[in-house]
């Protein structure tokens, strides 16, 4: 999965990822168990195409803090350290 492109609304304070397509296309939002995401799937391919990040200030804030704590055993830091190290060792492989 990748992020291709992005744009955030301050107004709303959304942040909108756009996954595996050059350009933003339809989709229906799907929501997730996490208070903040949403997917935001292609209704005719089933494919994910994006997702939207809501409250996103607050979100990356709590993240960046985790982060900048140290914070090891936040669930979202080790997802990312964990994803890292994947990465890394596909590079290498």
């Amino acid at each position: 999965m990748k992020i291709t492109d992005y744009h955030y609304y301050p107004d709303s304070d959304e942040l909108d990822l756009v996954i595996n397509v050059d350009q933003p296309r339809a989709a229906i939002s799907v929501p997730l168990e996490d208070e903040f995401f949403f997917l935001r799937v292609d209704p005719e391919t089933d494919e994910i195409v994006g997702a939207t990040i809501m409250n996103a200030s607050h979100y990356l804030g709590q993240l960046a803090h985790a982060f900048a704590v140290k914070a090891f055993d936040d669930p979202n830091v080790r997802f990312f350290l964990e994803r890292r190290v994947e990465a890394f060792a596909l590079e290498t492989a």
